[in-house]
């Protein structure tokens, strides 16, 4: 999970985190409760649907330990968010990549201020941004 500050329109280089607190983190989290309660191993693509679209075509119970886990690990994306000084009264938020999909369908929070970009090249496309940025400043040299 990339964090970056954005003042003024104008990122905030150095206020940029990097948390290993990733859609692949949860699906280890789903995995965990599955073999706890339902002593049952999942296939991936079970779980990458859930997580997607926020519902799957299996045994009720199963989709609920899914659910649940997904909710428990997107409240800790938002503590996680408030420990780099994420305040939702105070500022917006923008979400980018994978987590997009965890928090629309798991998350807890205020639709008119946490703004969710579906596009899965999103990311890619800030950071070749910010590296065309970069060399337009430097006249071409990294």
């Amino acid at each position: 999970m990339n964090l970056l500050k954005i003042s003024d329109r104008k990122p905030d280089m150095l206020n940029m985190f990097t948390e290993k607190y990733g859609v692949y983190q949860c699906t280890l989290a789903v995995r965990e409760a599955m073999m706890r309660e339902h002593h049952t191993n999942l296939d991936e693509s079970i779980i990458t649907e859930v997580l997607k679209k926020g519902t799957a075509d299996i045994d009720g119970e199963y989709l609920k330990t899914i659910i649940t886990a997904a909710k428990v690990y997107t409240a800790e994306i938002f503590r996680k968010l408030r420990e780099h000084d994420y305040n939702p009264k105070l500022m917006k938020l923008y979400v980018v990549g994978g987590g997009g999909c965890l928090i629309r369908h798991f998350g807890e929070y205020d639709k008119d201020r946490v703004f969710i970009n579906s596009d899965i090249c999103a990311t890619a496309k800030g950071y070749e941004y910010i590296a065309y940025t970069k060399l337009s400043k430097n006249g071409g040299a990294v």
